[in-house]
């Protein structure tokens, strides 16, 4: 089981591409809800826009000269799998939009830190626990703490924490270079 870890972080960067993808993604809600003062449209700028993650990573992916599906590798489908599971929540969101659209940042940045806990475990990486739990308690925390900010705040937070993630998981992947 090592070995497949081992072999699915090497060939996949331990997903460094989706981090970028959201890095991207992310910053540009933050800039949307500087810009945009109707809730309803934001939060539909947030559901839509969270559908251009997946080939935006794939993009990042060619660009990085990264095997985003590890084929062959059985631990490629549990990560695919594991990253898919979010589009479970899509009535979820839908119901968030309806009923408070101020609160979608929230909602979204909540589900996508929780999806991260067992990327920790797939990709050994801590990076990836670090952004389970921070992202999560920094969302809820602003939304509790500066509700009237939250189209704002929660993106520019979630921002960051991806920046870090990506940052961490660049050392992971060095280092996992350098033992070999």
């Amino acid at each position: 089981m090592t070995h497949l870890r081992q072999d699915l972080s090497h060939r996949t960067g331990r997903g460094l591409n989706a981090i970028v993808a959201g890095i991207v993604l992310w910053s540009t809600f933050t800039v949307l809800g500087v810009v945009l003062s109707d809730s309803f449209v934001l939060a539909l700028a947030y559901v839509f826009g969270a559908g251009a993650l997946f080939p935006l990573s794939l993009l990042v992916a060619k660009f990085l000269k990264l095997d985003p599906f590890a084929s062959g590798n059985p631990l490629g489908t549990l990560a695919g799998l594991l990253g898919a599971v979010q589009v479970l929540f899509i009535p979820l969101m839908i119901g968030a939009v309806l009923a408070v659209p101020t609160m979608v940042p929230w909602f979204l940045a909540v589900l996508v830190g929780a999806h991260f806990l067992p990327f920790s475990w797939v990709y050994s990486s801590r990076a990836y626990l670090i952004a389970a739990i921070s992202m999560p308690v920094a969302a809820g925390s602003y939304a509790w703490l500066l509700p009237a900010s939250v189209p704002i705040v929660v993106p520019a937070a979630v921002t960051a924490i991806l920046i870090l993630v990506a940052v961490l998981l660049s050392r992971e992947n060095a280092k996992t270079r350098n033992a070999q």
